[in-house]
């Protein structure tokens, strides 16, 4: 006879109100294997995890033998270690199954168990700290993504904490706009909190600014140097919306430094609404190199205070540069003393196409590379040549 097995929970919250620390947690969920591999003597067994002095435990039964079940606890301390143990006492085949792991409650995020009669994940309940760069001012356009949760749920300002709607709820990562929050309505400030049922953890807190017009396409349209090693190029922005009467935009141009292999600082510009032509704003005399922009629309107030709208940044771009112009000249002597003397000139680089200058005389196409011109008299003559951008040889 086939004994149909289950879970059934039972969690311990160790030393919680004693501490007051609710700021890190762990979840476990717990699935059950097939049946069919359960040995038939096999009549109780659990699985328990512990971190430091806290702990909880998953015991099996034969009831609900077909949900995921869980158990939650809050973490204390500073443990270094997750020790996670399966124990069936009926059961030759499986006995004791004991696994470890490095711990650090301010990264963890995730870790597997495979047991013998049942599989359990074990899930951080804490929402990270803001990454290197990161910002906790938002648009309500922006797209939030909060991670190391279960059951979510918010706060608007001073208002009551609210759940997540379904669709987010039982979810370890979730994305949104602060806009589609049920019950937003140009609230400042607005706080998360991760946790399982009615347990959270540590509240995340952003505030909320304006946005800055949105970009048609991050990818800025460029144009490359004109002539070798010169700041010459462009980087060109279309914004989807126009600027507000009072604000104006502060841009930051960011280069990569191959020395760092990261992106620095390079300089700063400002425009106001009316440098903004039919929503689009360029950036000229950029040198060659790999570039990114950052920029938000600055409100003035009746004080003359400024404040920043949210921050946008555009995909790296490229400006090339191009190859250095040069030239060489080469004497063509007169066969005859009826004949005419020339100059063979022979052009690298630069953009094609390219003219010479004659002694200066008016700038004259060059037919084809290399082409030879007829000097006019005999002695010494100025040749000078440039590209379609006038560049010259340096």
């Amino acid at each position: 006879m086939i004994k149909k097995k289950s879970l059934f929970f039972i969690f311990f919250l160790a030393n919680l109100l004693v501490h007051g620390q609710t700021e890190y947690a762990i979840l476990v969920k717990s699935k059950i294997t097939s049946n069919s591999v359960w040995p038939g003597n096999d009549y109780n067994g659990l699985h328990q995890i512990t971190t430091g002095t806290n702990s909880c435990s998953i015991n099996f039964f034969e009831e609900n033998y077909k949900d995921d079940l869980y158990c939650f606890f809050y973490v204390t301390g500073n443990p270094n270690e997750l020790s996670f143990t399966e124990i069936l006492s009926g059961s030759p085949i499986c006995g004791q199954i004991k696994r470890t792991a490095p711990y650090n409650k301010d990264n963890f995020s995730y870790w597997y168990f495979g047991g013998c009669l049942a599989n359990s994940e074990i899930m951080a309940i804490h929402i990270p700290e803001l990454q290197k760069g990161e910002t906790n001012s938002k648009c309500n356009e922006d797209i939030i993504t909060l991670k190391n949760g279960w059951n979510w749920r918010y706060k608007l300002a001073d208002g009551a904490w609210q759940d997540f709607p379904t669709q987010f709820q039982q979810q370890t990562s979730i994305s949104f706009k602060i806009k589609d929050l049920p019950g937003y309505s140009d609230q400042l400030q607005v706080h998360f909190q991760a946790g399982y049922e009615t347990q959270y953890t540590t509240i995340r807190t952003y505030t909320i600014i304006g946005c800055s017009p949105e970009l048609v396409d991050k990818k800025p349209i460029t144009s490359n140097v004109k002539c070798s090693n010169e700041s010459s190029g462009s980087a060109t922005l279309q914004f989807k919306t126009e600027l507000k009467d009072n604000q104006e935009f502060l841009f930051n141009l960011f280069v990569y430094n191959t020395d760092l292999k990261d992106f620095v600082f390079l300089s700063s510009a400002s425009a106001l609404k009316k440098d903004i032509h039919n929503n689009i704003y360029t950036w000229n005399n950029i040198a060659h190199g790999t570039y990114f922009i950052k920029y938000q629309a600055q409100t003035n107030t009746d004080t003359n205070d400024r404040v920043g709208s949210s921050a946008i940044k555009t995909d790296s771009f490229i400006i090339e540069d191009v190859q250095p112009l040069t030239f060489n000249l080469t004497g063509i002597q007169p066969k005859c003393s009826t004949d005419k003397g020339g100059v063979l000139i022979t052009v690298k680089g630069g953009t094609p196409p390219y003219y010479y200058i004659l002694n200066n005389e008016t700038k004259k196409l060059l037919m084809k590379n290399p082409d030879t011109i007829t000097l006019p008299k005999d002695g010494d003559h100025k040749v000078i040549v440039v590209d379609t951008n006038n560049c010259i040889e340096n």
